[in-house]
């Protein structure tokens, strides 16, 4: 997953549905929750801006099973899209996993060859399990990154290799499901699900935990794709579709082809206007999908009143190449340990904590996203930068190591 940004706010809305679709139990508060991904759309990475804390939306997950890394095998990979593949992970010592939240992520270290160590990454988790049964996999739905046209960006380097050089049977090592992107579970109230791209990823993960609650809570999923080729998930999302009255499903094509017939219920764009039409019920609100995709709806939902202290949304951009000028020299020093060195690199990907480990340090990390805050570290002296705002709680005098990068001459690190 690229790096990404999570901002949240608040909003109160009231937004139209026709005579057709359920009523729903009223509130007079709305909470949208928006995830923007990014230039590359692999994975979830969030922090939070504005000085605004995230309002938690669910219960803390039950604790994992196991910490750091565990080996997992892909037993199944199965193409969801003309982008999209799903790869089925389950763990190799055939033990069970532990139950997660709904828009969770998985980290996986990837052995890429070319690569001076491994690279880390993470992506949504695409499925949700039947209540009351053990959980023996999990599955991620990863879209391939192509080079961004007409920008001096490689094609992303995950994505590409799992798709080209991971198969059934190939191991990896993955960590415990993690992030607060998550749908409430505990809740009734009505939920609305909206998404473009390979933003649908969490948003089925989402649907099918909703529609195993015992309230029948209302459910709507909103998707937008190019056409039936670009289709992800389609005859999954149709069955539950079909055998559950609360799940609501409007699919729209941009550019719908000759073929696609009954595959989709408008043209267009998943806009304002759609949402409008379709709506008139009190709920929670969840978007995933690609800036554009994201900054209109935003907009138009604040055009249309919507208190922005209700609006969340997360934001995930890829990170900045190498601008090819020549990398400042910070001298950081690792207090607790004694140790002091240079920091040179211009690789867009260089954290402080991937810099600590370079030093045969072992500093605690979980998500190596911004999310969690296990990485946070004490500031001594010295500043630093991060690729994208941290969505955990950053503590005054205090750094999330796992995004950030040094600022200055000098940085010293209680670690």
């Amino acid at each position: 997953m690229a790096a990404g940004t999570i901002v949240v706010f608040s909003a109160g809305s009231l937004l139209q549905q026709p005579a057709t679709a359920k009523s729903a139990e009223a509130s007079s508060t709305k909470h949208l929750i928006f995830t923007l991904n990014g230039l590359a759309l692999g994975g979830l990475v969030g922090l939070i801006s504005s000085g605004q804390r995230r309002r938690k939306l669910a219960k803390t997950p039950l604790d994992p099973t196991w910490k750091g890394w565990r080996e997992f095998q892909v037993i199944r990979k199965l193409p969801e899209s003309a982008e999209i593949t799903s790869f089925v992970l389950a763990p190799t010592d055939g033990e069970a996993l532990p139950a997660f939240s709904p828009g969770q992520f998985l980290t996986l270290e990837l052995p890429i060859p070319g690569q001076a160590k491994p690279v880390v990454r993470t992506y949504s988790l695409s499925d949700f399990p039947p209540a009351d049964e053990p959980i023996r996999y999990y599955r991620l739905s990863i879209k391939r990154e192509p080079a961004p046209q007409g920008q001096n960006v490689p094609p992303g380097l995950a994505s590409n290799f799992l798709h080209d050089q991971i198969a059934e049977g190939s191991r990896l090592r993955v960590r415990p499901p993690a992030g607060n992107f998550v749908l409430n579970t505990d809740s009734s109230r009505p939920i609305v699900l909206i998404s473009n791209g390979v933003g649908i990823t969490p948003m089925v993960a989402m649907a099918k935990a909703a529609i195993a609650q015992p309230s029948q809570r209302a459910i709507w999923f909103v998707h937008g794709c190019r056409n039936a080729q670009f289709h992800a998930f389609r005859e999954e999302m149709a069955a539950l579709a079909a055998s559950h009255p609360n799940l609501n499903l409007h699919i729209a094509y941009s550019r719908p082809t000759e073929g696609d017939g009954g595959h989709y219920q408008s043209k267009g764009y998943v806009d304002g206007a759609l949402l409008l039409a379709l709506l008139d019920q009190d709920g929670d609100y969840f978007l995933c999908g690609s800036p554009p995709f994201m900054q209109g709806l935003i907009g138009e939902l604040k055009q249309a009143g919507i208190d922005e202290k209700s609006i969340h949304f997360e934001m995930f951009s890829r990170a900045p190449a190498p601008t090819g000028g020549p990398t400042p020299t910070t001298l950081v020093t690792f207090t607790t340990s004694g140790q002091t060195a240079p920091w040179t690199s211009s690789d867009p990907d260089a954290t402080l904590l991937s810099f600590a480990e370079d030093q045969g340090l072992e500093p605690a990390f979980s998500c190596r996203a911004g999310v969690c805050g296990t990485c946070a570290c004490r500031v001594i002296e010295g500043e630093v930068t991060y690729s994208s705002e941290p969505s955990a709680p950053v503590a005054k005098g205090s750094a999330l190591i796992c995004i950030a990068k040094p600022k200055g001459a000098n940085l010293s690190l209680e670690l």
